[in-house]
């Protein structure tokens, strides 16, 4: 919209005639009183205003749309004389963006008012974009900076004051006045970059400084020197930036990148780079370092009754009691690293410490014992006490290794040997640790490659009645023929396969070939007894279970009561709802379920009544020294009258001597199994003995 003012009438008609002809809106008022009062009404992009008026001159409108906020940067275009000099003057002083000179051209009078708006908006444009500009340099904190070689001046903006703590523009005078707020660690790099820069060498660098009020800020700097003609350096030109959160941001990534987020430990990484440096080191000094490897006792089973939640509060506590056992002598000395990051969280409930220039083995003995006695003690999370335990490793440079790989696989293996010991204490490294951790490689490694060689078969050993010695049923057991080990126990191999977890499979291979073996001597039209297959616990948590005994039954055809479960008392009492569950879907399916190695576990009376089981078999250990130790003789006549009040059958294992069988006999012990009346047989020979039973 233009406003265009003129006292003459013509004037005003022709003019508003071309303007709105070339596609401006036009408004129009004959003197500078009324114009002011439609400037302050409408908003225009551009005015023509007439120099020479009646009333207020085109000079006085001029300078009040000028004292406007709105009028400040609206072009103003002045109609004036031809020869008229001095108004021409005058309007540009008052604030006019130009003139056109009466008569009017109106062709150059449309050029004119074009050209004016084109500037006008490459002006807005501009203002726009420097304001723009200022608000993103505060943004950023980032401020300029010009420093004058000659005068030895340097000028600094309003933001970068502020940056370095100081709003006084007396300061800008001095380019050295502000290296006393720098750090100490920090002034001497930054004065010397200062002093190349004025040499012609430009710099970029970071440093800390203390501000006027106490706070410390990291500002980066990045400054260029500019020459002249002649090569001389005159001035240096410069930009500083507020780079504390980056700075504070870019530290903990480093921070979480090699620590532990939980516990605040070094982790895997930082602990590895410290070991290499801690091996390093003692092998140009030749100093012996140790290194102690921890696992928690039994912290699944605290993490499934109560909750992953006070299971982290729990591996924090051990974090902070890990710290406190360990001397500050016990640390290894690295620049830059905290005292504490000697210990670390590798994942886990797993932590390994690092001890440096021991004098003998037993100063990490000492340590090792003072870590398990201050574990030991009760821990109080979340209105919970708990006692938590931990087993350790200890592998020695250079006795069990010279790098870092070897020494943590090396205690590693000492760890688990105590566990093996009991728990809650530690072991040295040994080489023959080393020959059993072979041997169990190689053992796992041919027993993944077992089932497909076909190396396995079942061997059936008969379970004999009481009262009459006839064969009643048969349990079925697992043997592994090596080409090369020959028969290898299933003492040796049944943990290895438990701990991989090719136990399923391997169970699963059991279920089928027994259920085939059923139905095979049915088809033969020989006698036929049921066959009781063992279930580990992980088969008995498995989904499975159910599955692959409902394929067996189907795809063989034989009658689920010729198909016994036996379970270990461990395996039922694990999750007690969860196992009844589980007993209840393998006894609708028509199975005998039975309770192996009774005795040995942790079963109530309350419990077991609940589970479907229809027979206990006493373990061994307490048939073997019967009838002459009268406390197995004591257990064995309670289980039996648990039994008998229970309703459910007994099978008694292990029997090798009449003596056994005649003391289980008297007392109505039902079933009996054992070398007494025969060992494991092949199915041919198993199928033999039951014939010539009768």
């Amino acid at each position: 919209m233009i406003l265009l003012v003129d006292d003459d009438a013509m004037v005003r008609l022709l003019a508003t005639e071309v303007l709105i002809s070339s596609g401006f809106e036009v408004m129009e008022c004959p003197d500078g009183e009324h114009a002011l009062e439609m400037f302050d009404q409408h908003e225009f992009s551009l005015v023509l205003l007439d120099v020479n008026m009646t009333g207020i001159d085109g000079f006085e409108v001029c300078r009040a749309i000028r004292g406007r906020p709105h009028g400040r940067r609206v072009p103003i275009i002045m109609l004036t004389g031809m020869d008229d000099t001095v108004s021409i003057d005058r309007a540009y002083s008052l604030g006019a963006t130009d003139f056109v000179t009466k008569p009017l051209n109106w062709t150059l009078l449309v050029y004119r008012v074009r050209y004016a708006l084109r500037a006008a908006a490459t002006v807005a444009d501009l203002e726009v974009s420097e304001r723009r500009l200022a608000v993103a340099q505060r943004v950023a904190r980032l401020g300029g900076w010009v420093w004058h070689i000659d005068e030895d001046r340097c000028e600094r903006s309003e933001i970068c004051l502020d940056l370095w703590g100081d709003t006084q523009p007396a300061a800008q005078a001095v380019p050295f006045g502000f290296l006393s707020r720098v750090l100490s660690p920090d002034r001497p790099h930054l004065r010397e970059a200062m002093e190349r820069a004025r040499s012609g060498d430009a710099y970029q660098m970071s440093f800390r400084v203390q501000r006027g009020d106490g706070s410390v800020v990291t500002l980066y700097e990045q400054a260029l020197p500019v020459r002249d003609e002649f090569g001389r350096v005159v001035r240096i030109e410069g930009v500083t930036q507020d780079v504390t959160e980056r700075e504070l941001a870019a530290e903990r990534i480093r921070f979480l990148a090699y620590h532990d987020s939980l516990t605040g430990l070094a982790n895997r990484q930082m602990f590895r780079e410290m070991l290499d440096h801690a091996l390093a080191r003692s092998g140009r000094i030749g100093a012996r370092c140790a290194l102690l490897y921890l696992d928690l006792d039994r912290l699944k089973r605290i993490n499934d009754s109560f909750g992953h939640t006070l299971g982290d509060q729990i591996l924090r506590e051990v974090a902070s009691r890990l710290i406190g056992s360990v001397r500050s002598a016990d640390f290894v000395g690295r620049e830059g690293v905290d005292p504490d990051e000697v210990v670390a969280r590798l994942g886990g409930d797993e932590f390994t410490v690092l001890l440096t220039d021991l004098a003998r083995p037993e100063d990490a003995a000492r340590v090792a014992t003072r870590i398990c006695e201050e574990l030991c003690r009760p821990l109080q999370v979340a209105h919970v006490e708990l006692v938590v335990t931990a087993s350790l490793g200890i592998a020695l440079y250079p006795e069990n290794g010279t790098d870092a790989e070897a020494l943590l696989r090396h205690a590693d293996m000492a760890m688990y040997a105590a566990k093996q010991r009991g728990r809650n204490t530690f072991e040295f490294f040994t080489e023959a640790m080393q020959q059993q951790a072979l041997e169990r490689l190689s053992l796992e490694q041919d027993l993944a490659h077992a089932l497909d060689a076909g190396e396995f078969s079942l061997h059936y050993q008969p379970q004999v009645d009481a009262a009459s010695s006839r064969i009643v049923s048969a349990e079925a057991l697992l043997r592994w023929t090596h080409p090369e080990r020959g028969n290898v126990s299933p003492v040796q191999f049944i943990p290895v396969a438990e701990e991989t977890g090719f136990i399923v499979p391997l169970s699963e291979w059991v279920v089928l070939t027994a259920c085939r073996q059923i139905a095979q001597w049915r088809e033969s039209g020989g006698p036929v007894v049921p066959v009781a297959i063992n279930l580990s616990a992980i088969n008995f948590r498995s989904d499975s279970l159910l599955p692959v005994i409902v394929h067996a039954l189907e795809s063989t055809g034989i009658p689920p009561e010729l198909l016994h479960v036996e379970l270990t008392e461990s395996a039922v009492m694990h999750e007690p709802e969860n196992a009844l569950e589980k007993l209840k879907a393998l006894k609708a399916l028509g199975l005998k379920l039975s309770i192996d190695d009774f005795g040995t576990g942790y079963s109530s009376l309350s419990t077991l009544k609940q589970f479907p089981i229809d027979l206990l078999k006493i373990d061994r250990s307490f048939v073997r020294d019967l009838p002459d130790d009268a406390s197995d003789g004591s257990i064995v006549e309670a289980i039996l009258a648990m039994a008998q009040a229970l309703g459910l059958g007994v099978v008694a294992e292990g029997v090798e001597t009449e003596a056994q069988r005649e003391f289980l006999a008297q007392r109505r012990c039902g079933l009996m199994q054992g070398y007494l009346f025969a060992r494991p047989l092949p199915a041919d020979q198993f199928l033999q003995r039951l014939e010539a039973d009768g």
